[in-house]
């Protein structure tokens, strides 16, 4: 994982240039058979499953995890891909009922817990995780720092965050203007306990557009990255 320093400069109205970026509330809707969950079959998002699979599985293996609990996790399709390449002790997957019909219909395999992840977490497992993982998720959740606080708490004192952020230019929806431009979420997660460990770019790719004032840290070689892959780690004594 490549390094950055953390900085915060909070986006400004002026700066704000997309206009679809309103509000990304999670649909009860998501996951039932139709459109959402046929999506997982197209080849893009294949593609982009494999990548962050193998991303993922570097991180497992140079920490040596065992526990891991995946946020939004929809049906596991993550979860199908790691189980077979690592010696994983517990895979949680935690969203809707309608994904865990799906998971169980496709047979893609972990512990599956069905709650209403809007306002929080709250859920006891019998082991400390190790990997905490939001694929596209948080953006989407009426109270982010709240999960963050409550996964914590879940979590090894040397425990890791793998959190895919969605680069603003490529048009995603969600809650909180400007909270996941690339300094102000390494701020918001520092604030709540982590460390910013390092980054990976998306094989997708959107427009490139200037760098706005809550950018100042961003790489040049991630501007056009589709979304970010970030990795955090537990700093609660910093």
């Amino acid at each position: 994982m490549r390094k950055n320093k953390e900085l915060v400069i909070f986006r400004t109205p002026q700066e704000e240039r997309c206009d679809v970026l309103t509000h990304g509330i999670l649909s009860d809707d998501e996951w039932h058979p139709g459109e959402s969950l046929n999506r997982i079959l197209e080849n893009s998002w294949e593609h982009r499953y494999n990548q962050e699979a193998d991303i993922l599985t570097q991180v497992i293996t140079e920490n040596n995890v065992k526990h891991i609990i995946e946020l939004g996790s929809g049906p596991g399709v993550l979860c199908n891909k790691l189980l077979p390449k690592n010696s994983i002790d517990s895979y949680n997957l935690v969203d809707i009922e309608a994904a865990k019909i799906a998971n169980k219909d496709k047979k893609f395999g972990g512990i599956f817990h069905v709650r209403d992840l809007n306002n929080g977490l709250e859920i006891e497992l019998p082991n400390k995780i190790d990997l905490f993982i939001a694929n596209d998720f948080l953006e989407h959740i009426q109270s982010p720092a709240k999960i963050i606080l409550d996964v914590k708490k879940l979590m090894t004192d040397d425990g890791l965050a793998f959190i895919s952020v969605p680069n603003w230019r490529m048009g995603h929806a969600w809650i909180y203007r400007g909270l996941f431009d690339w300094d102000n979420f390494i701020h918001f997660m520092w604030q709540h306990g982590f460390g910013f460990e390092g980054y990976e770019n998306s094989d997708l790719k959107c427009s490139p557009s200037p760098k706005l004032d809550s950018e100042s840290t961003l790489p040049d070689d991630a501007i056009d990255s589709w979304n970010f892959y970030m990795l955090f780690k537990r700093n609660d004594n910093e």
